[in-house]
């Protein structure tokens, strides 16, 4: 389209109010930029817009710069939500391994135009795997804000439908929405949809289902960068692993981790008295979220009786809480397997 057109088409749109078609618009001169080799400017113009916009005044117009979220076409739930976050690497504890692999990703990705110039490219596909509640989310929101993107978080819960039909729909759906911008995208419990191909109890629609994931990871683009993250990656289909950049294995924080977590959630009150050496010690096999809900929970029985200083004794409260927590889990009673593994797609 001539430059002039996609001006008429720029000012049009606005003036109608209407986000997705002034959003098209936008990209396409962004695209126009990029091609005259005007790195720079077109980098300049997709981060203003991308920009969440201040609230205007009730008696105005909101506008949205993100296009509209697409919906499951039964439920009418979105099936993403996007949300720019203000986060830095301090806002999470990482291993060293991870850390490193992170920032060389950062790296790639803000020098991804160096690399092409090259005939290289940033990875840009990566698998956060390891057990629950150890950073895998709140890192993926780490690196949107780094690298200055929105993040798309992939609602599965909207995305499986009961006809397996609607579901490659709706993975449509959202790999043709990522297309239009840049963007990290999450994909939480990526097991859900990408299960082994090969599992006995697995059937011929399930099988479908991942050709169709496989086929639509390998015709995106390579601007969004897109995080795939699960708890079982042991159930993960064998080719779904090969178009991954790289892997992330996140642990369970060994003794120094857990110190360093104490003393990060613990900063916002004054605190005497407490051996951090001895409560990570007594902490082993913890995750970094549990972790994070003792040190709070002391915290929060200190402000409702207005005192001003957490003491040995109120965090040892909250670990004995933790304690009790994990034996009523650990005494729950065992679900026949058939009820655990139910298909979303049956009945």
């Amino acid at each position: 389209m001539a430059r002039g057109d996609i001006i008429r088409k720029l000012f049009k749109s606005f003036s109608q109010n209407n986000r997705e078609e002034f959003y098209t618009a936008a990209m396409e001169l962004i695209q126009e930029e990029k091609d005259k080799n005007h790195i720079l400017l077109a980098k300049d113009l997709e981060n203003m817009l991308q920009v969440t916009p201040k609230k205007t005044a009730s008696n105005a117009s909101p506008w949205n710069v993100y296009p509209d979220v697409p919906k499951d076409k039964d439920t009418g739930l979105p099936l993403i939500e996007v949300t720019k976050y203000d986060l830095t690497w301090d806002r999470v504890i990482l291993s060293e391994t991870n850390l490193k692999s992170l920032e060389k990703i950062v790296l790639e990705n803000r020098k991804k135009d160096i690399l092409q110039s090259h005939g290289l490219k940033a990875s840009s596909k990566l698998l956060f795997c390891g057990p629950p509640g150890c950073g895998k989310t709140l890192t993926a929101k780490v690196v949107a804000s780094i690298l200055g993107l929105p993040l798309v978080y992939v609602n599965l819960s909207s995305v499986i439908s009961s006809y397996l039909g609607e579901t490659a729909v709706n993975l449509k759906k959202i790999f043709d929405y990522i297309q239009v911008g840049e963007w990290v995208v999450l994909f939480d419990e990526f097991d859900a949809i990408a299960r082994d191909r090969n599992a006995s109890h697995e059937h011929g629609e399930i099988k479908r289902l991942v050709n169709s994931l496989i086929q639509l990871m390998d015709n995106s683009n390579d601007k969004s960068i897109f995080i795939a993250a699960t708890n079982y990656e042991s159930l993960l289909d064998s080719a779904v692993w090969r178009r991954f950049d790289e892997v992330l294995f996140f642990d369970k924080p060994n003794l120094q981790l857990r110190k360093s977590i104490i003393k990060s959630k613990l900063t916002g009150i004054r605190n005497q008295g407490i051996n951090i050496e001895e409560v990570a010690s007594r902490l082993q096999g913890a995750t970094g979220a549990d972790i994070e809900r003792i040190c709070f929970d002391a915290i929060k029985s200190v402000i409702l009786i207005n005192e001003k200083v957490l003491n040995a004794s109120k965090f040892d409260e909250a670990l004995q809480r933790h304690l009790e927590r994990n034996h009523i889990i650990a005494q729950r009673p065992i679900v026949p397997l058939f009820v655990i593994n139910k298909s979303p797609y049956s009945g």
